[in-house]
């Protein structure tokens, strides 16, 4: 099934001003990309630029949609997670307003309600931050 037939919102639990990623591009069993265009009314933005945290929150939500659609594909429902740990993030660059990212991820372990992550945030093909995330998925109600 193809990720790019899912509307984002039906894919995350965010909401606006949280939601931080545009469209799932691809996915796999372990990995997946996703997209944002920075827009300057963005709660992570400050002086023309994302900020770090806006990184971070872009990864993980790249991870959730990636989580979203496993689940779709599966007749299951979104769940709600929580970053729980960023270990290792190296910023590079602080993209501008406007400009659009991408973001990629590999689901490395999967225990105990904790998925853990690593992701890669591009733009223009160049890495411009990553990081290791821990998050805990919260079960199903």
């Amino acid at each position: 099934m193809n990720p790019k037939k899912f509307d984002i919102l039906d894919l995350i639990p965010q909401r606006t001003p949280m939601q931080m990623i545009d469209k799932l591009v691809y996915a796999d069993e372990r990995s997946a990309k996703g997209i944002l265009l920075i827009k300057e009314s963005n709660l992570f933005c400050e002086n023309g630029r994302l900020r770090e945290s806006g990184l971070v929150e872009f990864i993980a939500q790249t991870a959730a949609a990636f989580t979203g659609f496993r689940n779709k594909t599966n007749s299951s429902s979104v769940r709600e997670g929580y970053i729980g740990a960023v270990k290792n993030l190296v910023v590079i660059a602080l993209p501008l307003v406007n400009a659009e990212i991408q973001s990629e991820i590999v689901v490395e372990n999967e225990i105990v309600g904790f998925t853990i992550v690593t992701g890669k945030v591009f733009y223009k093909n160049k890495v411009i931050a990553e990081c290791e995330i821990r998050i805990l998925v919260s079960s199903n109600h």
